[in-house]
């Protein structure tokens, strides 16, 4: 008989629709072996926990004695691990609340307490497992507690995990360790049989029984202290990552200059030199690089010169150090002192030019002072002009050393004598261009004679540069009778009645230049000696 000729009576309808009820009441129960099963994980995430707590706080300890040990080495990666163990607490003890509140809701009035959850679900040694709530398989409370509409929980989990995750990716750099971190707190959404996508706290507490959240929510716990063991043990490893590993100490002198003076100190530093053989830096000098650090320079001018420049070396973590490098040398003319102690003389009046030096010690660092007169530095030496003939000079020497003290190097006395006089002469042009100098007594070309530029004088030793003036001068000819014919000459130059007489001269005649006067710098007017001029 056909469903159309034999309709449900309505006794059947109420057996069909009571059918349909029970089916999904069997389809809402969940298994006692399913609740147990989810005991006995979260009595073994317990444990682990608590295992996981006496580990960090093995390295928390192990962090504040090596703060105790080197305070200034430490201080940053401990900051480092304080601000990570406020964080992982903070997760840690909000996951904990959340528990406590999802057994409190599902129980009501039989929750038996909060110390059930202290501890991380530790009651006096004992492991207190989903079982002790009431209501664990009731399959509502945890996701009103967590899902919008009813709750927030949810999502200010999600965000909390995020931000858990992504600072100890920040924190612990190491990739190796990444693909574990973002594993653990994953809060992708979840997909569905159907393909489509919920938010990560939808798929993780809807539909979920009170004892599978908590149990979920162990799992989260374990997860964080396991991060924090990670991250704390790593950045205990960092303080001496970047530590330079040696296998070769040297005990080095390092003076403070090579070079002492009598009655100085000598200094140096004695320093233990801790060297890598196997790792070799790179050194760069003025932008260029020094293989091997072996520098060298040629020296070919005299002066004080800089180094710089900057040592670069990678340490175990791969980082590349950079050093400055800076320091500085003294190039020095070679010298040698040779004096003649009888000749240490002055010439009053006039510049007489000195060299002082000190073997190792720069000419700029050289201070040099006299008595009895003035002293200059030049651009080759010194000036020194006397004041008073017949008074000695003393020319004292100090230098300014490596460590900015003033030493005295010494000094030295001159007897100061007045400059001699000089020697007139006719100043003539030879057959090269050059000037000649004819200081009488032989014979002299007429021609040449007439062409003299005039008297002029001169010290008679070359080594002595000092330059005179003459004044005037008079020449004497002889006439016929044996008279003498005085011409007077103001200047140095001949004048027309001596040009006159000098012409009429003839071979073998002669006549003489007298009263020679002339002055030179030491402002003293002398009367120089005459000249014999003898015509050829």
């Amino acid at each position: 008989m056909s469903a159309s000729n034999c309709p449900e009576t309505p006794r059947q309808k109420m057996i069909g629709m009571m059918y349909l009820v029970y089916t999904a009441l069997l389809a809402l129960n969940v298994s006692v072996n399913v609740l147990d099963g989810f005991n006995m994980v979260d009595q073994s995430l317990v444990g682990t926990i608590k295992s996981n707590q006496v580990k960090n706080e093995y390295l928390y300890n192990k962090f504040d004695y090596l703060a105790e040990q080197n305070p200034e080495k430490v201080g940053k990666w401990l900051e480092k691990s304080k601000q990570f163990k406020d964080e992982s607490a903070a997760l840690y003890n909000y996951i904990q609340d959340l528990k406590m509140l999802i057994a409190k809701t599902a129980d009501g009035d039989n929750y038996v307490g909060d110390e059930i959850f202290i501890n991380g679900g530790i009651v006096d040694g004992e492991v207190v497992a989903p079982e002790h709530i009431g209501a664990r398989d009731n399959l509502d409370v945890a996701a009103q507690l967590t899902l919008p509409d009813t709750g927030t929980r949810g999502k200010e989990l999600h965000e909390m995990i995020d931000n858990y995750r992504n600072l100890a990716i920040e924190m612990m750099p190491d990739t190796t360790k990444h693909a574990a971190l973002r594993t653990n707190f994953n809060t992708d959404p979840r997909k569905q049989n159907d393909g489509s996508e919920t938010p990560w706290e939808f798929g993780v507490f809807h539909g979920m029984p009170v004892c599978a959240a908590v149990t979920i929510l162990s799992k989260l716990q374990t997860d964080i202290l396991s991060a924090e063991a990670e991250v704390v043990d790593y950045l205990i490893k960092q303080i001496d990552a970047s530590d330079f590993r040696v296998n070769k100490i040297d005990a080095l002198v390092i003076p403070e200059s090579n070079y002492v003076i009598k009655g100085g100190t000598f200094n140096a530093d004695i320093v233990l030199a801790a060297m890598d053989s196997t790792a070799k830096p790179e050194v760069f000098i003025g932008g260029k690089e020094i293989p091997n650090g072996k520098y060298s320079v040629a020296c070919n001018s005299v002066g004080t010169f800089n180094i710089t420049g900057e040592l670069k070396m990678k340490n175990p973590a791969g980082e590349v150090i950079s050093y400055p490098v800076k320091s500085s040398y003294i190039v020095g003319e070679p010298s040698v002192t040779i004096s003649a102690d009888m000749m240490n003389v002055f010439y009053a009046g006039i510049v007489n030019p000195i060299s002082v030096s000190v073997p190792g010690i720069p000419s700029s660092s050289l201070q040099v002072t006299m008595t009895n007169g003035t002293i200059n530095r030049t651009a080759t030496g010194w000036s020194v002009k006397p004041a008073r003939v017949g008074q000695e000079c003393k020319i004292m020497v100090s230098a300014t050393m490596d460590n900015g003290k003033t030493q005295s190097m010494g000094f030295r006395s001159f007897r100061v004598k007045a400059l001699p006089p000089p020697i007139a002469f006719i100043a003539t042009k030879g057959a090269n261009g050059l000037t000649q100098k004819y200081k009488g007594g032989t014979g002299i070309a007429k021609a040449t004679l007439l062409a003299a530029a005039g008297v002029r004088a001169e010290l008679d030793d070359e080594d002595l540069d000092v330059k005179y003036n003459v004044l005037s001068f008079e020449t004497n000819f002889f006439d016929s009778m044996g008279n003498t014919l005085v011409e007077p000459s103001q200047g140095d130059k001949f004048s027309s009645k001596q040009m006159d007489s000098m012409k009429k001269l003839v071979k073998g005649k002669k006549f003489f230049i007298s009263k020679i006067r002339a002055k030179g710098p030491d402002g003293i007017e002398r009367i120089l000696p005459p000249i014999e001029v003898i015509i050829n």
